[in-house]
């Protein structure tokens, strides 16, 4: 069974697909993870694979036939991020064939969200100011501690797109799994173990659970000497699937909240916001699920 992430980005996505690469691969599952599928693939002995230098050339059409070609034997792990689909602007006709052929194609599709989407919004906005996507060193941590205001318009924005997003797989995306970023940072080895039916993955094979690792990982970010061993982290890269590290969880809700000065004026242009849109949890913007508290 091949595996779909779908996506606004911003929403655990990128830690998802190489948890579930790694772990596939720790259960002697053959697997490969093509990243996002639209800005470039290719072949590595019959294998498809990720090729960023292509870029949006390869056409959607393409893109299937690339996908249909690949060693049926090993098990695919891909993402579709939406932005990508915006930035490519390809044909309404074609599009909505593509999305027929990643229903068909992928046994399992899932959906990333945010139980608290102030939060998505407030870190990408975050994310807009630091030039920081993703955190993978103490030094990306330093540059996003650096941020103390955000653009308001921007953060706006981002609300809007996630509202976007979600209709979007309404549409095209019936049938389809959600995976929550708060359980896969909390609950992260029942989320991998519901996905791929193996139980206690990362226990099994480093002696240390998933939401211990990542906890770890956070501590050790923030400065904390609680963290994991040279050997424990080293275990976790298996550069035969991993082509980079794996990005950490960076700042909580409480650390946007003393770190972000028009942080309150964020709340209320949400708030205002999300009474438009009726599915939206309001009483969740100030909840920090990290560290199981309300920050207001």
């Amino acid at each position: 069974m091949h595996y779909l992430i779908l996506t606004p980005d911003g929403v655990g996505s990128t830690i998802l697909q190489r948890l579930l690469t790694m772990a596939l691969h720790l259960e002697g599952e053959k697997v490969t993870n093509t990243h996002e599928l639209t800005s470039g693939l290719g072949f590595a002995n019959g294998v498809v694979v990720k090729k960023a230098s292509v870029g949006y050339s390869q056409n959607l059409s393409e893109i299937e036939k690339i996908l249909e070609n690949s060693d049926t034997k090993i098990k695919i792990v891909s993402r579709v991020a939406k932005y990508h689909l915006n930035n490519r602007n390809d044909n309404e006709k074609h599009k909505e064939s593509f999305y027929k052929f990643l229903n068909n194609f992928y046994g399992k599709k899932i959906k990333c969200v945010r139980e608290n989407i102030f939060e998505y919004a407030m870190s990408w906005s975050i994310r807009n100011e630091s030039d920081v996507l993703n955190v993978y060193t103490q030094e990306d941590r330093i540059k996003v501690a650096a941020v103390s205001e955000v653009n308001e318009q921007y953060f706006l924005r981002k609300c809007k797109e996630y509202v976007e997003y979600q209709n979007w797989i309404e549409k095209h995306f019936p049938e389809i799994e959600t995976m929550s970023y708060e359980d896969l940072l909390s609950d992260g080895d029942k989320v991998i173990a519901n996905m791929i039916g193996y139980e206690g993955t990362f226990k099994k094979h480093f002696g240390i659970s998933l939401d211990c690792i990542l906890k770890s990982e956070y501590d050790y970010l923030r400065g904390s000497k609680q963290s994991l061993s040279r050997q424990e982290q080293k275990g976790l890269k298996d550069q035969n699937i991993i082509t980079s590290s794996m990005p950490m969880k960076n700042t909580t809700l409480s650390d946007k909240k003393m770190q972000i000065k028009n942080f309150d004026n964020c709340l209320t242009i949400f708030y205002k916001f999300a009474k438009q849109h009726n599915w939206i949890d309001q009483s969740k913007a100030t909840y920090d699920f990290w560290n199981g508290k309300n920050v207001n």
